[in-house]
């Protein structure tokens, strides 16, 4: 298993800015989910959050299930208190069935991390519009 570690992850600047992901659970195995937060905001509901768990799935295959939570945040113009707005989510899933060939895996893995990296998936991603 992988050793659970902060995420850096750049973000979307024009001159983009790593951002620490901070370990906050790690995952207890099987069916335990590992969580990160991005620790900026005024408040805790509103820090950017990944999730991610792994299972076996019973029929020799494996699935790896995560999540991106980015919610958004306003000022209450009565009070003065910020409060949580929409959110942006992203999931993801791949499964690795027992008998995939370890030669083509590493292909899968760049297919997977070009696609959601080329701007068009970005524009749709970024706009919720379809590629017409």
């Amino acid at each position: 298993m992988p050793l659970a570690i902060d995420l850096v992850l750049a973000n979307g600047a024009g001159t983009p800015v790593n951002k620490t992901f901070t370990l906050y659970a790690p995952s207890a195995g099987d069916n335990s989910v590992a969580t990160w937060k991005l620790k900026e905001g005024t408040i805790s509901s509103v820090f950017p959050v990944i999730t991610t768990s792994a299972r076996s799935t019973g029929n020799s295959s494996r699935k790896m299930q995560g999540k991106l939570r980015l919610p958004s945040s306003y000022t209450d113009s009565v009070t003065g208190l910020t409060r949580v707005g929409s959110a942006f989510e992203f999931d993801f899933s791949c499964s690795i069935p027992d008998d995939y060939p370890e030669a083509i895996k590493a292909d899968a893995v760049a297919f997977a991390k070009n696609l959601i990296a080329h701007a068009l998936i970005q524009s749709m991603m970024r706009d919720g519009q379809p590629a017409t």
